[in-house]
């Protein structure tokens, strides 16, 4: 399959997995459920039932966590198959980005959290030595956090230039990479020096220019990468909302 048949193929998929994310409709309807047994029951009957599936009432706040990280990985991995394989790894490393809190404060020397000792991806950076936890991190696809690390520099940074080293040199389908890697160093400044408000309205500017790029760069990776990022924003959405209800049984929720 030559490459703009593999990226026509991938953008059916994406456009299909696009009109699956839940709408404004969706999320009115789960926010006035108030315990987590019936929220996952209401959810298994919507577009989210794929994220939800084979979760408990009985589950506690880490494990719903982790399983939606290990849902978000497995996702990430099945999108990265469908565009060609030299684009691929560009796409897979979005897998990566969530776990940039818990790699900042695994670096920092700070004890393991119990959840991430459960995490196979975290696992191996936990140990209770700090030189042995440096040389495990600097020895994996990773080590460029390491290295960012103890130069002084902010790991959502090193991130994206990580990113931007695995794109191949092919004129024009970059752009869309480009595009995104903009998008979201503007959010990254503006969330760490605004408001609980202004960080709101943020989040907004970031999903209208995720839902752009998603339309501009069809038919580009920029595109497959754009919904990793929606679908990302959906999941950090639905944990608040599980979680939530996880930590305070039976609490009505009241979101607009």
């Amino acid at each position: 399959m030559t490459d703009t048949a593999r990226f026509a193929y991938a953008q059916a998929r994406l456009q299909a997995r696009h009109g699956m994310r839940p709408d404004a409709q969706v999320w009115r309807r789960l926010a006035s459920v108030g315990d987590l047994a019936n929220y996952l029951d209401v959810a298994q009957h919507t577009v989210l039932r794929p994220w939800v599936l084979g979760m408990q009432a009985s589950n506690n706040s880490h494990a719903i966590e982790l399983r939606l990280r290990q849902q978000f990985r497995r996702y990430v991995q099945e999108v990265s198959q469908w565009i060609p394989a030299s684009w691929s790894s560009s796409v897979r490393w979005v897998r990566h980005m969530p776990d940039l809190p818990a790699m900042q404060h695994l670096l920092k020397g700070e004890i393991a959290y119990p959840w991430m000792l459960e995490d196979p991806e975290l696992r191996p950076y936990t140990s209770e030595n700090v030189t042995s936890r440096l040389d495990a991190i600097h020895n994996t696809g990773l080590g460029y956090l390491a290295r960012a690390w103890q130069q002084g520099s902010a790991l959502p940074e090193a991130w994206i230039q990580q990113w931007q080293s695995l794109w191949p040199a092919r004129q024009g389908l970059g752009h869309g990479l480009a595009y995104l890697s903009r998008l979201l160093r503007q959010y990254l400044q503006a969330w760490q020096a605004g408001s609980d408000l202004q960080t709101q309205r943020q989040r907004e500017i970031l999903v209208s220019g995720l839902l752009y790029a998603f339309r501009r760069y069809s038919f580009q990776p920029g595109a497959s990468c754009a919904h990793l990022g929606l679908v990302a924003l959906d999941l950090e959405r639905l944990r608040g909302e599980l979680v939530q209800r996880a930590l305070y049984p039976g609490a009505s929720q009241a979101h607009p």
